[in-house]
């Protein structure tokens, strides 16, 4: 357990952890609680914008007011199950309320990631910024699949479905913007 904190200040030291917390060689422990704080502050900004897009634009009706559909029960059926959840109304308008997020998030979290908790220079900028955004997306179609689901077919409410959606996608997104798109 000392090995993980070896190289931080003194928990007395408040100057030292102000140094070591906004330092560019942040310790690992620090980088990661850094990741913590920039994902909160991008999830905040995800939920935000869905709320307001669910609120004055696209209407997510409740569970009582909607029909749920069932499960396939055969994987011959997943096409048209598929097609049918392409028809319903309350899991169209959460993908589109979704997709809103997702761009209001985006900004704030790229933004974030590469000026305080990932160093940049693993490839070029355009190339970073064609892949935070290609594994966001990838973690954005995760999520919407997995809320879409529980939507759609269990009746979910879409708020805690959300809160699957963006657990999902925080998980994908640390680990790929890690180890493959932003410096180590």
């Amino acid at each position: 357990m000392r090995a993980l904190f070896r190289g931080l200040p003194p928990w007395y030291d408040v100057p030292g952890w102000f140094r070591a917390v906004f330092s560019r060689d942040a310790h690992p422990f620090l980088q990661f609680v850094r990741y913590g704080v920039a994902g909160v502050l991008a999830m905040a900004t995800n939920v935000v914008v869905f709320a307001l897009a669910e609120h004055l634009v696209f209407p997510v009706a409740s569970a009582g007011e909607a029909e749920v559909l069932s499960l396939p029960d055969r994987w011959g059926e997943v096409g048209s199950w598929l097609g049918e959840m392409g028809e319903n109304e309350r899991v169209l308008n959460y993908a589109r309320c979704n997709v809103i997020a997702f761009l209001g998030a985006n900004i704030v979290a790229y933004v974030l990631n590469f000026m305080w908790v990932f160093q940049s220079g693993r490839h070029a900028r355009h190339i970073e910024i064609f892949l935070f955004l290609g594994v966001s997306f990838v973690a954005f179609l995760v999520g919407t699949a997995l809320a879409g689901v529980l939507v759609g077919n269990f009746g979910v409410n879409e708020y805690v479905a959300k809160m699957g959606d963006v657990a999902a996608a925080v998980l994908l997104n640390y680990v790929c913007r890690k180890f493959l798109i932003f410096q180590n």
